[in-house]
């Protein structure tokens, strides 16, 4: 029988985590410390209303702190009431693993304390990956009592300040505080104050929102086919858990030079078209006001203008908000080559 199993980086190593138990995947934002925890409990955040534990598994297993970046992530798992989160770095693939392909743990057995979270050892295409016991972890995790402060006040917290993960520019900072908010947030709670959701991507070493409506998922580049005959826009196919996702450049329309590498791709949905957006970075979800959002300037002479549905000031950074059926559409973009 086959087992369904989130693959992830960190360190350098593979691990996979039972899919069952992820609750889901967030972008990793600023900790708040909490005194006599685990060494490997690096700091808490506020999802939603509760408070969930942030785990370095290096720290777990014996190796020092590194530092973290605005490209890790955070998974949550959750069972029976418990959450924990698990910093990871990238995230690689959802694989379905046979039971035959899964050795026990008894060479783990020199760990020590630290063996009791890996249920095995896996191979997959990629190499080995380190399977890891998700109940263990989840029982690993400090109890919510210690965690939140004031039982009157749903979703509050008496932490100490918050910190970034260190070490980290001011920019960096901001970013990773603006995660916690955004998190923090309840999901109704943007809705009711008139807000929309955009993902931010940086391209050019500008940024640009997306509406999240058309936005399925985030995911990092892995291996792209080219495709014949094509115009250099269309950078090639990639495999994403089976699906082939065409990969589409959106520079030329917006008037940017093909130069930096693209790491990172959108993914998203228009009616029955599934598209990959690759970007140099995905910064952020934020939530912005329409008041917020202005008109393009009249004399603005920027390429790719004509395709911004305006530009947004969040907190000192400006964002392009993309029109994408308006891009989809672009000259720029059309295939225009004839095969004979």
């Amino acid at each position: 029988m086959d087992n369904t199993y989130l693959v992830f980086g960190y360190r350098g190593a593979r691990y996979g985590l039972d899919a069952r138990a992820v609750r889901e995947i967030v972008w990793l934002p600023e900790l708040s410390p909490i005194e006599e925890l685990p060494r490997h409990i690096v700091g808490v955040f506020n999802l939603r209303g509760r408070i969930v534990p942030a785990m370095d598994l290096g720290v777990r297993f014996g190796h020092p702190r590194e530092a973290y970046r605005l490209a890790d992530r955070v998974i949550v798992l959750e069972s029976e009431g418990v959450r924990v989160g698990v910093v990871v770095n990238e995230l690689y693939e959802v694989a379905s693993i046979p039971q035959a392909a899964v050795e026990g743990v008894q060479g783990y057995q020199a760990l020590g304390a630290c063996a009791h979270f890996v249920c095995g050892q896996a191979k997959l295409g990629g190499g080995l990956a380190m399977l890891l016991d998700a109940n263990a972890l989840l029982k690993s995790a400090p109890p919510e009592e210690a965690l939140a402060a004031d039982p009157a006040e749903p979703g509050a917290t008496n932490l100490a300040p918050a910190y970034a993960p260190a070490p980290a520019s001011d920019e960096e900072t901001k970013v990773f505080r603006e995660r916690a908010g955004t998190l923090a947030r309840e999901p109704d709670l943007a809705e009711r104050m008139g807000l929309s959701a955009y993902a931010v991507i940086r391209l050019g070493g500008e940024l640009f929102g997306l509406d999240i409506a058309v936005v399925r998922e985030f995911a990092h580049i892995g291996s792209v086919a080219p495709v014949p005959c094509c115009p250099p826009w269309i950078l090639g196919n990639m495999n994403l858990r089976g699906d082939i996702l065409t990969l589409l450049d959106i520079r030329p329309a917006l008037g940017l030079a093909a130069e930096e590498a693209l790491s990172e791709v959108v993914v998203a949905r228009m009616g029955e078209l599934l598209m990959g957006l690759p970007a140099a970075q995905i910064v952020d979800v934020v939530y912005l006001d329409p008041a917020d959002i202005a008109a393009v300037p009249v004399s603005s002479d920027g390429a790719g203008k004509q395709f911004c549905k305006g530009v947004a000031n969040d907190g000192g950074r400006a964002i392009g908000i993309l029109d994408l059926v308006r891009i989809m559409a672009a000259r720029e973009l059309q295939v225009a080559q004839e095969v004979h």
